[in-house]
């Protein structure tokens, strides 16, 4: 069942490409789609189905294409020493990082009992309005240098709609200090896990010994 979350991602993919098409999206900015009943947005959660063209509608604005960042207002000696470019450029030059932001706003999302890989890689992470993030080679690759660092982790799920063929999932490795930092979360945190010490010499000492 395809929800109204999902549908607003799909629409929102294919109006960003036309309106690029059309030379009609502002520079750093990003397509939203919200559908709309008679009084309020309709709710994410809920099945497409509940959208009714004879009373709901379509809502279609613009927002910062990296709304969750703060904005850095250039200074008179920036702009004239030409600082403010590299900044810019330097700012706009983390993909994975936007990788694993993306992926914790697509996690947090109500309604999902997990992210699948080929949804989030070609439709959610899209939706971002990122640059780089238009190249489907470019997605394909930042995702691999992800997983293959051990930022992102995959697992196979059930297939909800042909349980012959898992889906492959992914989720945040979110044990990871860069992880954390990335996500503006503390990397001292305690863990649920603590080694505890033991007298005598390592194991892998013994195991080594053992084996000759």
């Amino acid at each position: 069942m395809k929800t109204i979350e999902q549908a607003e991602l799909e629409f929102e993919v294919k109006v960003q490409e036309t309106l690029r098409d059309l030379a009609l999206l502002p520079e750093g900015y990003r397509a939203r789609v919200r559908f709309h009943g008679q009084k309020r947005d309709k709710r994410r959660t809920a099945s497409i189905e509940r959208f009714s063209p004879e009373t709901d509608s379509v809502r279609i604005s613009f927002e910062p294409a990296d709304a969750d960042s703060d904005t850095m207002l250039p200074s008179p000696t920036m702009e004239k020493s030409g600082a403010i470019q590299a900044i810019s450029k330097h700012a706009a030059e983390d993909p994975i990082g936007d990788l694993i932001r993306a992926l914790d706003r697509a996690e947090g999302r109500p309604g999902y009992d997990f992210i699948a890989l080929k949804w989030f890689r070609d439709t959610a992470l899209v939706a971002e309005g990122l640059s780089w993030a238009l190249s489907q080679e470019r997605r394909q690759e930042v995702l691999r240098s992800a997983i293959e660092n051990k930022f992102v982790l995959t697992s196979k799920v059930p297939n909800p709609k042909n349980p012959e063929y898992p889906v492959t999932a992914i989720r945040l490795n979110r044990l990871l200090p860069i992880v954390k930092s990335l996500l503006g979360q503390s990397v001292t945190a305690d863990l649920d896990f603590h080694p505890v010490s033991i007298h005598g010499e390592p194991l892998s000492s013994t195991i080594l010994r053992e084996r000759r």
